[in-house]
């Protein structure tokens, strides 16, 4: 796994897909200076070779949040094949995924998205058909938290049935009610208001070694609760 970064100002002309910003996002103006100067707008980029098959590489930042007041979360993510790569990358041979929780091993949620590819070409960071194109809404991690604390109920039902192999140690999947092509997975006994580290990792989903790189880009909650409490 190469970690780096990708910007506007240094990869807006680079192959073999040029950085463009993701749709709605702009660039902000430095009130500091005396002209209107714009800041740059950067993602992380995730390169990964060799990556065997149903194996993840990842990268991850501990934090200390409560995620219980926010509705959704949501990140932009493009994909594309390296250049002259000799293992044919193709759509939804790799997937994004993003896991938080108290720790990335024991306690923790899920989510994964299979990736579309972005096909070879030069893009305009002012035409919103190319930003779609470079950044699709397949990719875009974009669900409601409220899935999560659903889905270790659903597992805890399960663990007691007759028959049933549901165990806390091992990942309990299922596919999103809201989106089929994603998947969502508990370990452990996890909470929403005890977030201490967000993992982001890239995943072979196909059969045979694989080359790929990722960006990601903003991410974020959203639809903060306001409505009142009462006693």
């Amino acid at each position: 796994l190469d970690m780096s970064v990708v910007n506007i100002e240094e990869n807006a002309g680079q192959r073999p897909v040029n950085y463009v910003l993701p749709p709605g996002v702009t660039r902000i103006v430095d009130p500091s200076q005396s002209q209107a100067t714009q800041l740059n707008e950067q993602s992380l980029a995730l390169k990964v070779t060799d990556l065997q098959s149903g194996d993840a590489r990842a990268v991850y930042k501990n934090i200390n949040m409560d995620l219980r007041f926010y509705k959704r979360i949501q990140m932009f993510v493009h994909a594309e094949q390296l250049i002259d790569d000799y293992t044919a990358l193709r759509d939804g041979d790799l997937s994004i995924f993003i896991r938080m929780g108290s720790d990335s091993r024991s306690n923790y949620y899920e989510y994964e998205v299979p990736l579309m590819l972005t096909p070879e070409g030069h893009y305009s960071t002012y035409n919103i058909d190319d930003q779609y194109a470079v950044w699709p809404t397949e990719n875009m991690i974009d669900f409601a938290l409220e899935r999560l604390p659903e889905l270790k109920t659903l597992r805890n039902r399960n663990q007691g049935k007759e028959g049933s192999n549901v165990s806390f140690v091992e990942p309990f999947s299922v596919y999103d009610p809201d989106n089929e092509r994603n998947r969502m997975t508990v370990v452990g006994n996890p909470s929403l208001s005890n977030i201490r580290t967000i993992l982001i990792g890239v995943r072979n989903k196909s059969g045979n070694v694989k080359n790929g790189t990722i960006w990601v880009n903003e991410l974020r909650l959203t639809d903060f609760d306001q409505s009142g409490g009462w006693a």
